[in-house]
């Protein structure tokens, strides 16, 4: 089982693609724009790029690799890849976790993205998630 068959396996579904509009990139979400506490991988072919989580919308996560702040160096690399991507005919899918049932520990809730991202980029090792380490 390939590391992508694995995400799909514990719950990641399809809910966009990149392109780029207006000379804009657009993330073209289908669905889970407004879901909370997601964690979300850019797919090209069946490797996996990057991954991520976000406790904010999707949709809002999204958009800051479309606008990306001066200091924000993984929302700079991730929007210069996607970009160099699509121009040479690249598709970007991206796919998200966002259907968990929730989990206490001792009365406290646990956020099932921030848990399993670190574990997943170990097991995965997408190359963005490294460009600016």
């Amino acid at each position: 089982m390939n590391n992508l068959e694995k995400l799909k396996k514990i719950g990641f579904e399809h809910v966009g693609s990149w392109s780029i509009c207006d000379n804009k990139l657009d993330p073209n979400l289908i669905c889970a724009q407004n879901e909370k506490n997601v964690l979300y991988c850019f797919v090209i072919g069946n490797k996996i790029k990057y991954i991520g989580k976000t406790t904010q919308e999707l949709k809002k996560r999204l958009y800051s690799y479309i606008n990306p702040g001066p200091t924000q160096h993984t929302n700079i690399n991730n929007n210069k890849k996607i970009v160099e991507e699509l121009k040479v005919g690249k598709i970007i899918k991206i796919l998200a976790l966002t259907k968990t049932k929730p989990i206490m520990y001792k009365g406290i809730a646990l956020n099932i993205a921030a848990g399993l991202e670190d574990n997943l980029i170990q097991l995965v090792k997408p190359e963005w998630n490294f460009l600016s380490k």
